[in-house]
């Protein structure tokens, strides 16, 4: 029977679903955080669990998820870029079960031949590796690429979210990268009329402009962007565990900074189109941050939104009949 990895490595989280036949596994959502810990027996002996396990994969170990962030000279991917073959290999091997055989499928923002020619080199083959201590294999036959926001554009008319004659502009509003795009269905053909992808303005754009104020300078710190993107989604308004260092004077203000820059940007790209678009949509995990005044706009936010782009991909996937257009 046909098995496929669904991944959506994300600059902030990463979503894994092992897909057999029509049956999908519970996605496994972990932070897109790692920390080389080959060399620290201290953060190998600790405690380990699924969202934030310890991989042992070509001779190192890495801490993986939110706890990764604990340590110093830890990684975060939507700093260092989803094209690290290195990072990525643990994180995918994290959510892949044991005795896996089958197809990897990747979710990526925009079409990169040599980037993934590299990912295809590090990942086709049979792996042996361990998560939290148990000795794994598996074998990964193929890589297949699916650009983010296709996916759940065309899922969205599948499920009646659109109607059938309606043309779409989806701003998919990630951790690091903001998509848009407008689509439609022509002649019963799902078909992408304009497609873009920027870097640094997901939820990362938004942390850094917290970052940047005299407010969050004047701590007189080393401030990881990382942290105050889990403050961010975890709908805190301080960095760590230390209410003194509060950003919420400042919060209001940068988030319309970012949201007026980024909508600007957006609908400057897509002024040609603007015209046929019946709706305007919006997925991904930062469409969160702003989705009460989006609503208040007319504006529609996907049902759980930061899981738009995955579940899409393992509904294809079951159905691997209905392509996606480019």
């Amino acid at each position: 029977m046909q098995a496929t990895v669904c991944a959506d490595i994300g600059n902030y989280s990463t979503l894994i679903s092992t897909v057999t036949g029509r049956t999908a596994s519970p996605v496994l959502k972990m932070r897109s955080l790692l920390y080389n810990c080959t060399h620290n027996g201290e953060v190998r002996d600790n405690v380990h669990t699924a969202e934030n396990p310890l991989v042992y994969v070509n001779h190192k170990y890495w801490k993986v998820g939110r706890q990764a962030g604990l340590y110093k000279d830890h990684i975060n991917l939507a700093e260092a870029g989803k094209n690290r073959c290195d990072l990525v290999l643990p994180l995918l091997l994290a959510g892949t079960p044991s005795g896996f055989e089958g197809e990897v499928k990747f979710l990526v923002p925009k079409r990169d031949s040599g980037a993934e020619k590299l990912l295809k080199t590090s990942i086709i083959g049979t792996h042996e590796y361990s998560v939290n201590g148990k000795e794994a294999i598996a074998n990964f036959t193929d890589v297949a690429f699916t650009e983010e926001t296709k996916a759940p554009a065309k899922f969205a008319f599948e499920a009646g979210v659109v109607a059938p004659n309606d043309v779409i502009l989806l701003i998919d509003l990630g951790g690091g990268t903001c998509n848009c795009g407008v689509f439609a269905y022509e002649d019963d053909v799902f078909s992408t009329r304009f497609y873009k992808s920027y870097d640094n303005s997901g939820g990362i754009g938004l942390a850094q402009a917290i970052c940047n104020t005299d407010l969050v300078k004047s701590y007189k710190r080393t401030v990881d962007i990382s942290k105050i993107m889990d403050a961010l989604t975890d709908g805190k308004t301080h960095i760590g565990n230390n209410p003194d260092y509060s950003f919420a004077s400042v919060l209001d203000d940068c988030i319309d900074t970012w949201f007026d820059s980024l909508l600007t940007k957006v609908l400057s790209s897509t002024q040609q189109h603007l015209d046929e678009v019946t709706q305007i949509l919006w997925c991904g995990g930062g469409s969160e941050l702003i989705k009460n005044r989006l609503i208040q706009q007319g504006q529609t936010v996907l049902d759980n939104p930061q899981y738009a782009n995955i579940d899409a991909l393992i509904h294809f996937s079951k159905t691997p009949n209905l392509a996606i257009a480019a």
